[in-house]
């Protein structure tokens, strides 16, 4: 496929829809083409800021729109089953904000859509795309710190305030993340693509709308393998991450959640020969054109899925969380 070739529609033009334009226009074969906001001034904004050509006063004329190829969802949570199914049933190609479903009814009722549609669709977990990831892997793929036996992650941000009420909360917004990577390595450790949990125990703090603001969850996998998970979005910034395995562990200096390009370093500690390496992965270009990037080499070779994160593992992830919501509520 020719530079420049997929023509991206954008829905919504809050703060990650801003990043998410600096990423198309970033890309090798990406075109910014429209935006779509609830009224033509915003919209126009919005396009005037990034040289969008195209801009509409509703979703659905972006989707209507002949010469739009792919869709990025910046709506919020509650809004991104329905917009999936509308963006599949036009036969949009589809990247859609993380989490890409709040419960795994809905996911069922978009894929019952999606899956029958000729689209490629993708959740927006950006991390998976950047090398750092690729690095950590080959790491885990490669024991050098023998078999996991433990996670720990934390991840904290003072964004309670900025979010979307509905279909919030410290969960879906932030505890996707570490849920995802511990998914992740715990699969590749086990010779799979992802791993899910056997076992999930969670409590944490809801507000006077049963929102959490707080919430930690225990996972536990095959072979006995543990992770311990706290979230919050009413402190602030705060990120942690460790792997503990059988012949040492490794230990995230930076945020393996945001990486950069230029500074995403962590250590690994070897228990049988007392080896201690800091390891700063670099990136060629930033985090979501990587992510863009992947998106539309799937598409230029129509592959439905992306190799980072396929449907089944996006799956896994929105039954995990939906039940560690469900026990946090439960318990206030």
């Amino acid at each position: 496929m020719s530079m420049k070739q997929i023509k991206w529609g954008i829905l919504g033009t809050s703060m990650i829809s801003a990043t998410m334009a600096n990423a198309i226009q970033e890309s090798a074969a990406g075109e910014l083409y429209a935006v779509g906001s609830r009224s033509m001034t915003t919209a126009t904004n919005f396009a005037n800021q990034f040289g969008i050509p195209v801009c509409y006063d509703n979703f659905q004329k972006v989707l209507d729109d002949p010469e739009v190829n792919a869709v990025y969802i910046g709506l919020p949570n509650h809004l991104h089953k329905d917009w999936m199914i509308r963006c599949a049933s036009a036969g949009k190609h589809i990247l859609c904000e993380k989490p890409l479903v709040i419960s795994t009814d809905e996911y069922a009722e978009a894929f019952a859509v999606v899956g029958n549609a000729s689209v490629f669709c993708m959740e927006a977990l950006m991390y998976r795309c950047h090398p750092l990831v690729a690095r950590l892997c080959d790491i885990i793929r490669n024991k050098l710190i023998g078999d996991i036996k433990a996670f720990t992650a934390v991840y904290m941000a003072d964004i309670a305030h900025l979010a979307n009420p509905v279909a919030g909360g410290s969960i879906m917004n932030l505890g996707c993340y570490p849920v995802s990577l511990i998914r992740l390595l715990a699969g590749i450790d086990q010779g799979k693509s992802f791993a899910e949990p056997v076992m999930i125990s969670a409590t944490g703090r809801v507000n006077e709308n049963n929102r959490d603001n707080q919430a930690s969850v225990l996972l536990k996998f095959d072979n006995d393998v543990v992770a311990a998970v706290t979230t919050a979005d009413d402190m602030g910034m705060y990120h942690q991450f460790e792997i503990y395995g059988t012949k040492g562990r490794i230990s995230m200096l930076t945020n393996p959640w945001l990486p950069s390009e230029n500074d995403n370093r962590f250590i690994i500690y070897q228990s049988d020969n007392n080896l201690t390496t800091e390891i700063n992965v670099t990136a060629e270009k930033t985090l979501y054109t990587y992510q863009i990037d992947s998106v539309n080499d799937s598409i230029s070779v129509n592959s439905r899925e992306c190799n980072q994160i396929s449907w089944q593992d996006s799956l896994g992830n929105a039954t995990v969380l939906e039940e560690w919501l469900r026990q946090v509520q439960k318990s206030n």
